[in-house]
């Protein structure tokens, strides 16, 4: 479970992990500092509260107790005040309320240091509406704002050497309910400040992160670059700096790449066109066909692989194309020069790509479903959550265990898929290629029925 837990939250962003372990820090902090700040008050409630209001209680019992007993309810009466007051009676009113030991002890406590040995004690702590209303008039500004604060009661009881019970009420400071308590609101409010305060912190240093992470996914070095603002902290700083030197760079050697791609092709080019004329001229049917039919194979071959160089740097706009009505343009293409290519009726799929490369992918599928299988489907399927491309054939298939391995360039199979029925083992390797450029995935799989099935995915918002 744990394990659990930490794997998930180590997959969140920089933010969502700090701001987890602030909130976590500042929560632990304050629950410390309110446990600790609450136990100091309760402990001046007791030493300044409780205590004085045992000793005035113990003070007024041992007058009591030692006047004659026709004076004592003068006494008592005389004693009372608004803020306290003492009453003698056959039995303590508050006897039903839950017992309070600590008071208990405490009272008992009092009780022994003025010599007074009590039949019996009783000591409670909590709210008097009766005794709200007779010590103070009505006032609407009781509360935690403003006028009188609310109050609790201290009602403590000793039975006398008569029989009666001496009954007090101290009217006292009431603790705030829990939410309202002050030490719990400024905790709370010093919590919100500290949270925001890191929090915009925490943002700070991930927002140029976040910006250098979509730059880093949405880099395409066949585009204008524009360089990343060099912000934030001074290790986000370097590197910002050091991934705008890097895309500078890539960009620098993809346009050397590409001229040196250009060149060679010119230089391959021109002596195979040379040798293809030369090789018409041999009178020699058989070994002029075989010459110009290797010279075309090594043509095609150059063609394919830097066409397969460039794929990462094609320059062509990218714009948002119907891939049903592109995937039924290249079908026609096939069918004009006599291939059994068949489209099956297809919803409309608009999918942002570069049209030509796209263009160029379906017919590498199409060409190598026709080239094993003399014949191939193609359909375009639309869902909730991706658009996909279909190029189906029955041919002989692919051994599960080599799906993987045609896609890499060069890569050739055995037997029926071999060198001797033609290409250069590069032509499902650009298929790849290009599905990767266009936010795609090339999936090849066996169908049940024999062949092989092609499948170009889009995931939802991939294409868009």
């Amino acid at each position: 479970m744990i394990k659990r837990a930490q794997a998930e939250v180590s997959s969140w962003t920089t933010f969502g992990q700090t701001a987890l372990l602030i909130i976590a820090a500042l929560l632990l902090a304050q629950v410390f500092s309110f446990l600790l700040v609450r136990n100091i008050v309760f402990e001046w409630q007791r030493a300044y509260v409780d205590e004085p209001a045992m000793a005035r209680f113990a003070e007024v019992a041992a007058e009591v107790s030692a006047a004659p007993f026709e004076r004592r309810q003068e006494i008592v009466n005389a004693l009372s005040h608004a803020g306290e007051s003492f009453e003698l009676e056959p039995a303590p009113s508050f006897a039903a309320f839950p017992a309070k030991p600590e008071l208990d002890n405490a009272l008992a406590e009092a009780m022994e240091k003025r010599g007074l040995k009590p039949g019996a004690l009783m000591a409670h702590r909590g709210f008097d509406p009766g005794m709200m209303e007779r010590a103070q008039p009505p006032d609407h500004t009781h509360g935690f704002f403003g006028g009188h604060p609310p109050r609790d009661v201290i009602r403590l009881a000793a039975q006398l050497s008569d029989g009666q019970w001496l009954v007090a009420r101290f009217r006292v400071m009431r603790a705030f309910p829990l939410l309202l308590n002050p030490l719990f609101l400024s905790q709370a409010a010093l919590f919100v400040v500290l949270l925001v305060a890191t929090l915009f912190s925490a943002a700070r240093i991930s927002r140029p992160l976040r910006r250098l992470a979509r730059a880093a996914e949405s880099l395409r070095p066949q585009e204008a670059f524009e360089p990343l603002a060099v912000e934030g902290p001074r290790e986000v700083k370097v590197a910002i700096t050091s991934f705008n030197s890097m895309a500078l760079r890539v960009r620098e050697l993809l346009t050397e790449k590409d001229r040196m791609l250009t060149a060679i092709g010119h230089d391959l080019r021109t002596p195979l066109a040379s040798l293809r004329i030369r090789a018409e001229n041999i009178e020699q049917d058989s070994e002029r066909e075989k010459i110009i039919e290797t010279v075309d194979e090594m043509t095609s071959m150059v063609e394919e692989i830097l066409a397969f160089a460039r794929l990462g740097y094609s320059t062509e706009t990218r714009q948002h194309v119907d891939l049903s009505a592109l995937a039924d343009a290249v079908v026609e293409e096939f069918a004009a020069i006599g291939k059994t290519v068949a489209f099956i009726d297809s919803p409309r799929a608009p999918v942002m790509m570069q049209a030509g490369l796209m263009r160029r992918l379906i017919r590498n599928l199409i060409d190598n479903a026709v080239k094993y299988a003399g014949k191939a489907e193609v359909s375009v399927g639309v869902s909730a959550g991706a658009i996909t491309l279909v190029v189906e054939d029955d041919g002989p298939g692919i051994p599960p265990d080599r799906l993987s391995d045609v896609l890499q360039p060069f890569s050739r199979l055995e037997d029926s898929r071999s060198r001797l029925t033609g290409g250069s083992g590069l032509g499902l390797s650009i298929a790849d290629a290009i599905a990767r450029s266009q936010g795609a995935s090339l999936i090849l799989e066996n169908r049940a029925s024999g062949g092989l099935r092609a499948c170009v995915v889009w995931k939802k918002g991939a294409g868009g």
